[in-house]
């Protein structure tokens, strides 16, 4: 009895161990590939990003445009915002965004440089971990 406890014990311990490594690695690996992680706050791109989620953006890449589909994150007031573009306009630099489960597109088109980066993937429910 007294080994299954020590067993299970020691189990326990290097569960806690892999998944504080796990979560580290899922916050700072992403910067060695100069890509940012933030998590989802907020439900506005359900299905496709959850709530709880950790996304990871990166900057356009040289040959990479900027299209509709493309998921980006953007500063928006006090907030940081990940929606999807649904339109681009090249005469003014600029793209209107809609959240996946939002009704209507966002009031203000944003404009290229205020475009942090675009989101290449997301791992989901971890950012409840990491929410202070």
């Amino acid at each position: 009895m007294k080994k299954a406890i020590q067993y299970l014990f020691r189990w326990f311990i290097n569960f806690i161990l892999a998944a504080a490594v796990l979560l580290a690695a899922a916050v700072w690996l992403p910067g060695l590939f100069h890509m940012k992680a933030y998590v989802v706050k907020s439900s506005s791109m359900e299905p496709a990003i959850m709530a709880g989620s950790v996304i990871y953006i990166s900057q356009y890449g040289e040959e990479e445009s900027i299209s509709p589909g493309d998921i980006v994150s953007f500063q928006a007031g006090d907030a940081k915002v990940t929606h999807r573009i649904v339109a681009v306009d090249l005469e003014h630099g600029s793209v209107t965004t809609k959240g996946d489960a939002n009704q209507v597109c966002d009031s203000a088109p944003t404009s290229f440089d205020a475009i942090e980066g675009k989101v290449r993937f997301c791992i989901p429910a971890i950012g409840y971990f990491l929410l202070r």
